[in-house]
């Protein structure tokens, strides 16, 4: 099986609705001082969701988009996600972030944004993959946003390298939708697979929603695919 991630969750109904469709992992951003104001979820909307994604078994996930730690540590105390994910453009994890993550918040484990920009990416990932849980490769920086969220695709045989290199799960994002996601699946081989954009509809003043049927589809097809190569 290839685990289904979808992200930019706003709001409840959406959440439930996307679980519905097939999604393992559920990401959204709780509010915090990065990335789109649009987007930020208030802490009680996200507690609300992250007890459904619990009692369904599905992983929470707080997209952390600030450069603040200690914002951070302060956001997944009061969360408490299963995943928090560093994806920001000013900061990166590092062990001593691992470390104290482990310390401070046990069961909370951690993924890295691996920007995928050149081959560079593989070294760069096998250093994230000593401390980190998991690793998501991604596409570009999105303005105001961070690693991610641009809505292309990037060379697929550098995230292939990554997997077979690093030893833990790896999650491919970058451009994926109903269109693309088999292909993707059948070529790398990976963890899982991210959809944003190909799965939202995004409106004029920045707000997003989420297309379920897209979701369904890319959820489907993700399934589709992994069954027939034998994930």
């Amino acid at each position: 099986m290839v685990k289904k991630q979808i992200y930019s969750i706003v709001n409840y109904n959406e959440a439930v609705q996307t679980m519905d469709a097939g999604a393992d992992h559920i990401g959204l951003v709780p509010m915090q001082t990065g990335g789109i104001p649009a987007h930020r979820v208030p802490f009680d909307v996200v507690d609300k969701i992250y007890a459904e994604c619990k009692r369904r078994g599905v992983k929470s996930i707080a997209i952390m988009l600030n450069k603040d730690v200690e914002e951070m540590f302060f956001i997944i105390k009061r969360v408490n996600p299963d995943i928090v994910h560093i994806a920001g453009m000013d900061y990166t994890a590092d062990k001593s972030f691992a470390d104290r993550l482990r310390k401070e918040c046990p069961g909370v484990e951690l993924m890295q944004a691996v920007l995928v920009d050149d081959e560079s990416a593989i070294e760069r990932a096998k250093g994230y993959a000593e401390y980190c849980d998991y690793l998501l490769t991604d596409s570009g920086l999105a303005k105001d946003t961070g690693i991610g969220a641009s809505g292309q695709t990037h060379d697929w045989n550098i995230d292939r390298t990554i997997v077979e290199t690093v030893n833990i799960p790896v999650i491919i994002a970058g451009g994926l939708g109903p269109d693309n996601v088999e292909d993707c699946i059948k070529q790398i081989k990976p963890f899982g697979v991210d959809s944003l954009t190909k799965t939202s509809y995004k409106f004029e003043d920045g707000v997003t929603e989420k297309n379920i049927p897209k979701v369904r589809e890319f959820c489907e097809r993700a399934d589709k695919a992994a069954k027939e190569i034998g994930l």
